[in-house]
């Protein structure tokens, strides 16, 4: 097991290398020039010249990509060209906020998808069954950003029941110790601002939660109703064993397994697929950074976030691989 990781971790490093060559060189063929993005349309030629010459933009593309690669290697992602600072500082200090919708979104997705989805197997062409079907449809197929703005205009806008953007109340303040709000608010001890907090997450991880959950609960669906028609099953059943034992001692143990893999795969997505959730919930997350990022063609903050977007995506990947692993002896065999 050790050495399937280690093998993994080494076989990242040529795909992140790909990964950041291919982004550094669509970026600058972004529309614009961040220059004149940062001085306004008012500078002088002289001004935008001087202002490239200093964040090193008249140079040539491979010195840019060699200097860039070589403080990548020492940890230096580069500054912004708009805030001046470390983006690896920036991006560190909103790291917490993506983590926190993505993280409560996957829970919410795996409790709703994984009972509707056994509820369903279970009840194969019943009513039940064809609402989930429809549903699920439609979870999978709306896009992200026009539920958020549906969701924005029932529950925040019409009802007023739950705040339409941030991560809490205006009039509220927390320490931010650890960058994660809810934390924070609990390390606080006030119950107002950890109220606030989970009012404020429903909105947002709920998107995010949609399709994972559509996704989920037609999955396990699938896998239930074709595990159910093992050998193994039929044996079960055969020396008496109760319904709830057959389904969920062992046809649900043997139906998770995949399943994992979906939740893994799709948390990864959802991490970088945050961007249009963050944006529009005002979230302040990486997604959201890139967003304005791309924006005002600030090169640096977009290699960067791209950069640990894929990292965190194919890191997700390994450990999906070592949780299977650990549950399925005959994976964990291929292993050795």
């Amino acid at each position: 097991m050790f050495d399937f990781v280690i093998r993994r971790l080494l076989a990242l490093m040529p795909v992140l290398f790909v990964v950041l060559v291919i982004v550094f060189s669509l970026v600058r063929f972004i529309p614009g020039d961040p220059a004149v993005t940062l001085l306004g349309p008012g500078a002088t030629e002289s001004q935008v010249a001087a202002l490239r010459a200093q964040l090193n933009l008249d140079a040539p593309l491979l010195q840019q990509f060699l200097e860039y690669l070589t403080g990548l290697i020492q940890g230096d992602m580069g500054r912004s060209l708009k805030s001046g600072k470390p983006v690896a500082d920036e991006i560190l200090a909103r790291l917490p906020a993506t983590l926190e919708i993505s993280v409560f979104a996957v829970l919410i997705a795996i409790v709703v998808g994984i009972p509707i989805g056994i509820l369903s197997a279970t009840r194969p062409n019943s009513g039940f069954d064809h609402l989930v079907r429809v549903v699920s449809l439609v979870g999978v197929s709306i896009p992200a950003f026009l539920l958020a703005l549906l969701l924005q205009l029932i529950f925040a806008t019409w009802l007023g029941l739950l705040p339409v953007s941030g991560r809490m109340s205006a009039y509220l303040f927390v320490e931010p110790v650890t960058g994660f709000a809810l934390i924070d608010a609990w390390l606080s001890g006030e119950s107002g601002a950890i109220r606030s907090v989970l009012v404020h997450l429903v909105l947002p991880t709920s998107v995010l939660a949609a399709f994972l959950a559509a996704t989920l609960g037609r999955f396990v669906r699938t896998t239930m109703l074709e595990v159910m028609t093992e050998d193994y099953i039929r044996t079960a059943r055969a020396k008496g064993l109760t319904w709830s034992t057959v389904v969920y001692g062992h046809a649900l143990r043997n139906s998770l397994l995949p399943a994992i893999t979906v939740v893994g795969l799709k948390f990864a997505e959802m991490l970088g697929g945050a961007i249009l959730t963050e944006t529009i919930f005002a979230w302040p997350g990486i997604g959201r950074f890139m967003f304005e990022a791309i924006r005002n063609r600030d090169y640096p903050v977009i290699q960067g976030t791209t950069l640990v977007f894929a990292l965190l995506f194919m890191l997700t990947s390994v450990v999906v691989d070592i949780i299977h692993a650990m549950l399925d002896p005959r994976v964990r065999g291929k292993m050795r």
